[in-house]
């Protein structure tokens, strides 16, 4: 199992994962061309068909907004659940009025608690904190299976044992609790990401750690990290610190890379 960070953070979010001759592509929060590029960056030329599916985790504009556009260009059907709002929804599907004859979307919904397959591919997914109807999402191949874990509000149990029963995950290690308070950010919005319906702390994550020390998972790389509030290194610093027999690895704002995931501890192939 391959997987490809093409996006991670508050300007765009797409994973694509490949194996057994099935690519998906979790989240499509990156445009076309800016995909094409990145994907070119890792060696990858995809167009109609070689995408099996776009699983959607929720409707928040840097996950789902390219969702139309990304299904049309390469031809793929919209894996999504019944939270997903349908002006929302709309939004993502529209085309151009100067578009000829758009391709039409196949939208395939999956509940939610509920595991469904995409070709050689099996997805599991578990409902999450958030302030819109999110997902954390594994998906498998048979022999290795990888975690996608970002906006989270808190740790729950659910999540642990959805990451518990994978090799590596990605999970969001948004921001430092003590930049976010005296930050720039308006009152408001810091009560949204640092409160139980917004995303994960860097503590918060290093304690989701903890509790996966033992289990399955081998290795962790720590993504949708603020750019205004959090450093790679701190993020590192207190997550690493905390995790024991866990390898953690920190990706970046914007990063770009591929992934080799194994049952045995994973490596990353490159990083761009």
């Amino acid at each position: 199992m391959r997987a490809f960070v093409l996006g991670s953070g508050s300007s765009g979010n797409a994973l694509l994962v490949e194996s057994n001759g099935t690519r998906v592509l979790v989240d499509a929060g990156v445009g076309p061309r800016l995909l094409a590029a990145r994907l070119e960056l890792l060696g990858l030329e995809l167009g109609p068909g070689d995408v099996h599916g776009i699983i959607a985790t929720h409707h928040h504009g840097d996950h789902f907004a390219e969702v139309g556009r990304l299904a049309r260009m390469f031809d793929a059907p919209v894996f999504l659940h019944a939270g997903i709002d349908e002006e929302r929804l709309g939004q993502a599907l529209a085309t151009s009025e100067r578009a000829a004859k758009p391709r039409a979307v196949e939208l395939r919904e999956y509940r939610i608690g509920h595991p469904f397959r995409i070709g050689a591919l099996t997805i599991e997914n578990v409902l999450v904190p958030h302030d819109a109807p999110h997902v954390a999402v594994r998906v498998e191949d048979g022999a290795a299976a990888i975690g996608v874990a970002t906006d989270v509000g808190r740790p729950t149990n659910e999540l642990v044992a959805l990451l518990a029963a994978c090799d590596a995950a990605l999970v969001e290690a948004n921001h430092c609790a003590e930049m976010l308070a005296y930050g720039e950010y308006p009152e408001r919005l810091k009560k949204r990401v640092g409160g139980g319906l917004g995303h994960l702390s860097n503590a918060q994550t290093a304690d989701l750690a903890q509790k996966l020390a033992g289990t399955r998972l081998g290795r962790m790389w720590l993504g949708h990290l603020s750019r205004e509030n959090n450093t790679p290194e701190r993020a590192l610093e207190v997550v690493a610190s905390a995790a024991k027999r866990l390898e953690v690895e920190v990706l970046p704002h914007g990063a770009v890379c591929a992934l080799d995931v194994k049952q045995t501890r994973p490596y990353q192939l490159a990083l761009f």
